[in-house]
C-alpha cells in the first residue's frame, strides 16, 4: 500500500518514553455538542443543559481523548484503561480545548504483534488552565512483527494511582441544583455503602448513533468506521457505552452534580451495533468534604450487554474463577461524584 503524503498513524515502534507533543486539532465546545450529546445518550443532568452553559464532563473527556487519536491510537487494537483522571476545572460553552501528551510507559507484548503504550494526557482551555488530566494505556499494533523492540525484554511500566484521593477532588463550583430542577429525592446521606442502584432504562445501539457520536468529537480511529477492516462489524467507540450508561445512571442519582474524577475504567468486552445497553451502580465509599454542601460518593458503574441487571439482582461482574469479566459486562467504571447533602 502506498502511503504518499497521507499519514497512517504511529505504530508501537514509533513511540519513545518521555516524548511529548501537542495534539491537533484545537476544538471550541458549544451548545451544539451539548444538544448532540443529549440527543444521542438522553443524558438529563440539569447542570449541563441549563442557561449556565456548563459543558458535560464526558463531552470534555471525549474531546480530549479524540484529540490524541491521530498521535496515539490510530492503529490501536484496544483501549485498555484509564487512571488518575480528574476534571480540574469546569468548561463552558465557547471554551477552546487543546490536548498535550507525554509517553510514560512502553511494553511489547509476547506475541510480538502489539505493544502497550501509556500516555499522560492533559487537556487545557484557551487560558492554559488544566481542565482534564489522566493516564490511559492502549494496545497498539507493531509495524513489523518479525523484529522485537527493546521494550520486549526491558518494558517500562509506570506506577499509577489505585484511585484519586478525596483530598485531590476538585472543589464544587457553581450553584447547587434544586430538587425542582432534578426531580430527585435522594441526597448524599441516603446512599449506603454496598448498595446497588439499578437504572432500568435500556438503550439499543445502532450504527448511525454510535458512528455519528464518535465523529462528533473528531475521533478517527479506523476500527469504529471501516467495515472492510472489521469484517463488516465496526467496533463501537468505548466512550459511547460509557456515556449511555452514565446517562442511564441519572435514574437513581437525579441530584448528582457531575463526575469529577475517575479512578479506573475498563472496556471489559467489545460492543457492536445491535447491542442493548443496561446499567447499574454500586456505592463503594461515601465521604464528607470540606464543602458542607456536598459529599463525595465513590461509585462503580457497570454497563451490561443485553440484560437488565434489575432482573438478576445478584448478577456477578466476574466469571466464577474471578479472573475474567462476565462476557455480558461492557463497562466497569470506578469514579467520584459530588452529591448535595440534605438540607443544603
Amino acid at each position: 500500500m502506498g502511503q504518499g503524503k497521507g499519514s497512517i498513524g504511529n505504530f508501537f515502534e514509533d513511540f519513545e518514553v518521555g516524548r511529548e507533543s501537542v495534539c491537533a486539532t484545537p476544538r471550541v465546545l458549544t451548545s451544539a455538542e451539548t444538544a448532540w450529546h443529549i440527543a444521542t445518550t438522553n443524558d438529563r443532568t440539569p447542570r449541563f443543559c441549563n442557561a449556565e452553559g456548563r459543558v458535560h464532563p464526558l463531552i470534555v473527556f471525549h474531546t480530549v481523548i479524540a484529540q490524541t487519536v491521530r498521535d496515539v491510537s490510530l492503529n490501536a487494537r484496544a483501549n485498555l484503561g484509564y487512571a488518575g483522571m480528574v476534571w480540574r476545572a469546569p468548561v463552558f460553552h465557547g471554551d477552546e480545548i487543546t490536548t498535550g501528551i507525554r509517553v510514560v510507559g512502553l511494553k511489547e507484548n509476547s506475541n510480538k504483534e502489539t505493544g502497550n503504550v501509556w500516555v499522560e494526557t492533559t487537556g487545557r482551555n484557551q487560558r492554559g488552565e488544566t481542565v482534564l488530566e489522566y493516564t490511559r494505556w492502549v494496545m497498539v499494533r507493531k509495524r513489523d512483527s518479525s523484529k522485537a523492540t527493546p521494550y520486549l525484554e526491558a518494558a517500562v511500566v509506570p506506577r499509577l494511582p489505585a484511585q484519586v484521593s478525596v483530598a485531590d477532588l476538585p472543589k464544587f463550583s457553581g450553584p447547587l441544583p434544586t430538587t425542582v430542577q432534578t426531580g430527585g429525592r435522594w441526597f448524599f446521606e441516603d446512599y449506603v455503602v454496598g448498595e446497588r442502584v439499578f437504572h432500568h432504562d435500556g438503550m439499543t445501539v445502532n450504527h448511525s448513533d454510535h458512528m455519528s457520536y464518535t465523529r462528533l468529537f473528531q475521533n478517527s480511529a479506523k476500527v469504529h468506521f471501516d467495515a472492510l477492516r472489521t469484517e463488516g462489524n465496526p467496533l463501537v467507540y468505548g466512550g459511547f457505552p460509557l456515556s449511555v450508561a452514565y446517562a442511564q445512571a441519572f435514574n437513581g442519582f437525579e441530584n448528582r452534580s457531575g463526575i469529577v474524577a475517575m479512578n479506573s475504567g475498563a472496556h471489559a468486552n467489545p460492543c457492536y451495533a445491535g447491542t442493548t445497553i443496561y446499567s447499574f451502580s454500586e456505592v463503594l465509599e461515601a465521604h464528607p468534604t470540606d464543602d458542607a454542601r456536598v459529599g463525595a460518593l465513590r461509585l462503580r458503574l457497570v454497563g451490561v450487554k443485553d440484560l437488565d441487571p434489575a432482573e438478576e439482582p445478584d448478577f456477578s461482574i466476574r466469571t466464577e474463577d474471578g479472573k475474567r469479566y462476565d462476557p455480558r459486562v461492557l463497562l466497569d467504571m470506578d469514579f467520584w461524584e459530588l452529591v448535595p447533602r440534605r438540607g443544603r
